[in-house]
C-alpha cells in the first residue's frame, strides 16, 4: 500500500510523473529486488505514471548496485512497457547503446525486443532488419532463439513466403517441445495455419487436431483454443464443408476480437464471406467482406489473402449498378495496395499478387466517366419526371378528391352500423320470443324446438363457430338431433340460413375483438379471417361487408379514428 500512496501524493503535487525526474528510489521502495520492479511496472502498464515510478526506481537500483545487466534490461523494459511508440524507441536506442559498450550479451534480446516494437506497428521493414541482426549472435537461451526464429518466420508468412516459412516453423514446434517452451502452442498454432495456406490440407488438419489435444494440458490453452478451431473452420472451407466451416469461424471469432488480434479477425471475416459466396448467399456474405473493410480503415491493416475482398465488394456493386460503392471500394483497394507495397517492397522484388490494381483503377475510372454519362442523361430524365409529376399531382388531385367523398360514405355506413347495433342489442330478445312463435314450426315437438334453441345459445357463448371446418350436419350430431330440424329452426328463430347464421357470428366476434383489443386494429386481413373461421379472406371480407356495409379496412379505419377521438 505504501508504494500507491506515495505515488497518489505525488500525481496530486504533479500533474505530469512522467515528466518530473526521479533521482532516488523512495523509502518505500527500497526493499524490492529487480524482480520485483519488474512484475509491478508489467502490471501497472495501463498506469504510465505508476509503471513509470517502477521503472526508474529499477534503473536507479541497479546504478547504485553498478550492476549493468540489470541496467541494460532495465531500459529495454521501459520499451516493453511504455505505451507510446517514439518512447519505445528512445529506451531500446539506449539500452542497445549501452549493452554494446558493457553487456554485449544482451544483444540478440534488447534486438529482438525492438522488432516487436516495429513488428507492433506493421513497420515490417524495421523489424525483419532486428529480427536478422538478433539471429547473427550467438544464442546461448533455446527459448529465445526459437522466439526470434519466429518472427523471421513470421516475416516471411506475412509476405506470402509460406514455403519458406514452413521449415523455420517446424524447427520451432519441435525444439519448444524438447525444451517445454511456453511458446509451444504458439509455433504449433503458425504451422498448422502454414499448412493451411499451401493447400496440405491433411497436414494442417493432423496439427489443428493436436493442437485442440494440446490445448487442453497446456497453460495458455484456453488463449490458443479458439485460434486451432478457426484454422479447423478454415480447412472445412477447403474440403467444401461450407456449414461446418461457418460454424467454427464464428465461434473463434468473439475471443479472436477480445484479444484485439485484428489480422485474424479480418482474416476470419474473410473465410465466413467466402463461405456464404460459396453456398450462393450472397449478401450475409458482402456483409462479411465489409467487415474486412472495416478493420483496414480502423487498424490499417490488410494482407495479401483479406485484400481480394474489395474484388468481390466491386463485383458486387457492379451488379447493384450502384456507382457511389463501386468507386468507393475502388479507391479503399488502391489504398490497401499501396499499403501491401510499402510493407513489402524492401522484401522481394514482386510481390505475388493475385489481382492487377491496374485494371481496378482503370475500371475506376471507367465507372466515374459512365457515372457522369448518366447525370448528364438524368438531367434530360429529370425534366421528363417533373413534367410527369405535375400531372401525377393533377391526378392524385382529383383521386384525393373521389377518397374524401367514399371516406364520407363509409363514415355513415359506419354511423348507420353503430345504430343498427344498438337497435339489435334493446331488441334481440324480444325478436326471439316472436320468432319462437312461428307456426311453419309447428310441425316440430316444441321440446325439441327448446332443446336445439338451448344448444344455439350454448354454441353461440362458446365461440365454437369459430371452428373452420363446421357444417349443419357436424353441428346437428353435436345437438343430437337432425340436420333438417336445425336448419328450420335457424330459419325461424335467427331469420337467416344455416351459411348466413354462422358467418354472421363470426363477423360480430371479430368486429367484438376490432372494439375491444387494440391489438386486433394491427392484423392483416387474411389474419382477421383465419382467426373469425373464414378458410379464405375473400368469403371473409363478403361476410363483412354483407353485416356492416363495409369493407374490413374501411371499417378499422373507422374505428381507429373513434379510438383517437
Amino acid at each position: 500500500m505504501r508504494p500507491l500512496l506515495l505515488f497518489l501524493c505525488l500525481t496530486l503535487t504533479t500533474p505530469n510523473l512522467i515528466a518530473q525526474e526521479i533521482k532516488i528510489i523512495p523509502d518505500s521502495l527500497k526493499k524490492y529486488s529487480h524482480e520485483d520492479f519488474r512484475q509491478k511496472a508489467y502490471r501497472n502498464q495501463n498506469n504510465p505514471h505508476l509503471s513509470y515510478l517502477y521503472l526508474k526506481s529499477n534503473i536507479l537500483k541497479a546504478e547504485n548496485e553498478n550492476n549493468d545487466r540489470e541496467i541494460v534490461y532495465g531500459y529495454d523494459l521501459f520499451a516493453e512497457v511504455f505505451n507510446e511508440f517514439n518512447e519505445k524507441l528512445k529506451y531500446s536506442d539506449t539500452a542497445i547503446g549501452i549493452a554494446n559498450e558493457k553487456y554485449p550479451k544482451s544483444l540478440p534480446y534488447l534486438y529482438f525486443t525492438r522488432g516487436n516494437i516495429f513488428y507492433s506497428k506493421s513497420k515490417l521493414k524495421e523489424a525483419s532488419n532486428c529480427f536478422l541482426i538478433a539471429s547473427n549472435y550467438k544464442i546461448s537461451l533455446p527459448i529465445l532463439k526459437n522466439k526470434i526464429d519466429y518472427s523471421i518466420g513470421l516475416i516471411k508468412k506475412t509476405q506470402g513466403n509460406y514455403k519458406e516459412a514452413i521449415p523455420i516453423y517446424e524447427k520451432c514446434v519441435v525444439n519448444a517441445k524438447k525444451t517445454k517452451d511456453p511458446n509451444y502452442l504458439r509455433y504449433l498454432f503458425g504451422l498448422a495455419e502454414l499448412y493451411h495456406r499451401v493447400d496440405r490440407t491433411y497436414l494442417s488438419e493432423e496439427f489443428t487436431n493436436k493442437g485442440i489435444e494440446d490445448c487442453k494440458i497446456y497453460e495458455l490453452g484456453d488463449f490458443y483454443t479458439p485460434y486451432f478451431i478457426a484454422n479447423r473452420g478454415k480447412n472445412y472451407f477447403q474440403r467444401k464443408k461450407y456449414n461446418k466451416a461457418i460454424i467454427d469461424l464464428k465461434n473463434s471469432l468473439k475471443s479472436i476480437k477480445e484479444n484485439d488480434d485484428f489480422s485474424n479477425h479480418s482474416e476470419n471475416c474473410f473465410y465466413i464471406a467466402e463461405c456464404y459466396t460459396a453456398l450462393n448467399k450472397n449478401e450475409k456474405a458482402i456483409s462479411y467482406y465489409k467487415k474486412v473493410d472495416s478493420i483496414f480503415k480502423l487498424k490499417n491493416n490488410i494482407s495479401l489473402l483479406t485484400i481480394e475482398a474489395y474484388n468481390k465488394l466491386i463485383d458486387y456493386y457492379k451488379t447493384k449498378n450502384s456507382y457511389k460503392d463501386v468507386i468507393y471500394y475502388s479507391d479503399q483497394f488502391i489504398k490497401a495496395d499501396k499499403l501491401l507495397d510499402d510493407d513489402y517492397k524492401y522484401i522481394t522484388s514482386k510481390v505475388s499478387k493475385n489481382y492487377d490494381i491496374r485494371k481496378v483503377i482503370l475500371s475506376k475510372q471507367k465507372t466515374i466517366t459512365s457515372l457522369n454519362n448518366d447525370k448528364a442523361i438524368s438531367t434530360y430524365i429529370i425534366v421528363i419526371l417533373i413534367i410527369g409529376l405535375v400531372l401525377l399531382g393533377v391526378l392524385f388531385y382529383l383521386k384525393n378528391k373521389h377518397k374524401q367523398k367514399e371516406i364520407v360514405k363509409q363514415r355513415e355506413f359506419f354511423e348507420l352500423y353503430l345504430r343498427e347495433k344498438e337497435l339489435q342489442k334493446n331488441n334481440v330478445e324480444e325478436q326471439i320470443d316472436t320468432l319462437v312463435k312461428k307456426t311453419s314450426l309447428s310441425n316440430i315437438d316444441a321440446n325439441v324446438i327448446k332443446h336445439i334453441s338451448d344448444s344455439l345459445k350454448k354454441f353461440e357463448i362458446g365461440n365454437e363457430f369459430l371452428n373452420s371446418e363446421l357444417t349443419i350436419d357436424i353441428l346437428a350430431y353435436k345437438f343430437k338431433t337432425n340436420s333438417n330440424y336445425l336448419s328450420k329452426v335457424i330459419n325461424e328463430t335467427k331469420g337467416v340460413n344455416f351459411t348466413q347464421y354462422v358467418n354472421t357470428l363470426r363477423i360480430k366476434y371479430i368486429i367484438g375483438k376490432l372494439e375491444t383489443e387494440k391489438k386486433y386494429l394491427n392484423y392483416t386481413i387474411q389474419g382477421l379471417s383465419e382467426i373469425s373461421g373464414f378458410n379464405s379472406s375473400q368469403t371473409f371480407t363478403r361476410a363483412f361487408i354483407n353485416c356492416t356495409k363495409m369493407n374490413p379496412s374501411e371499417f378499422i379505419k373507422q374505428v381507429k379514428i373513434v379510438i383517437n377521438s
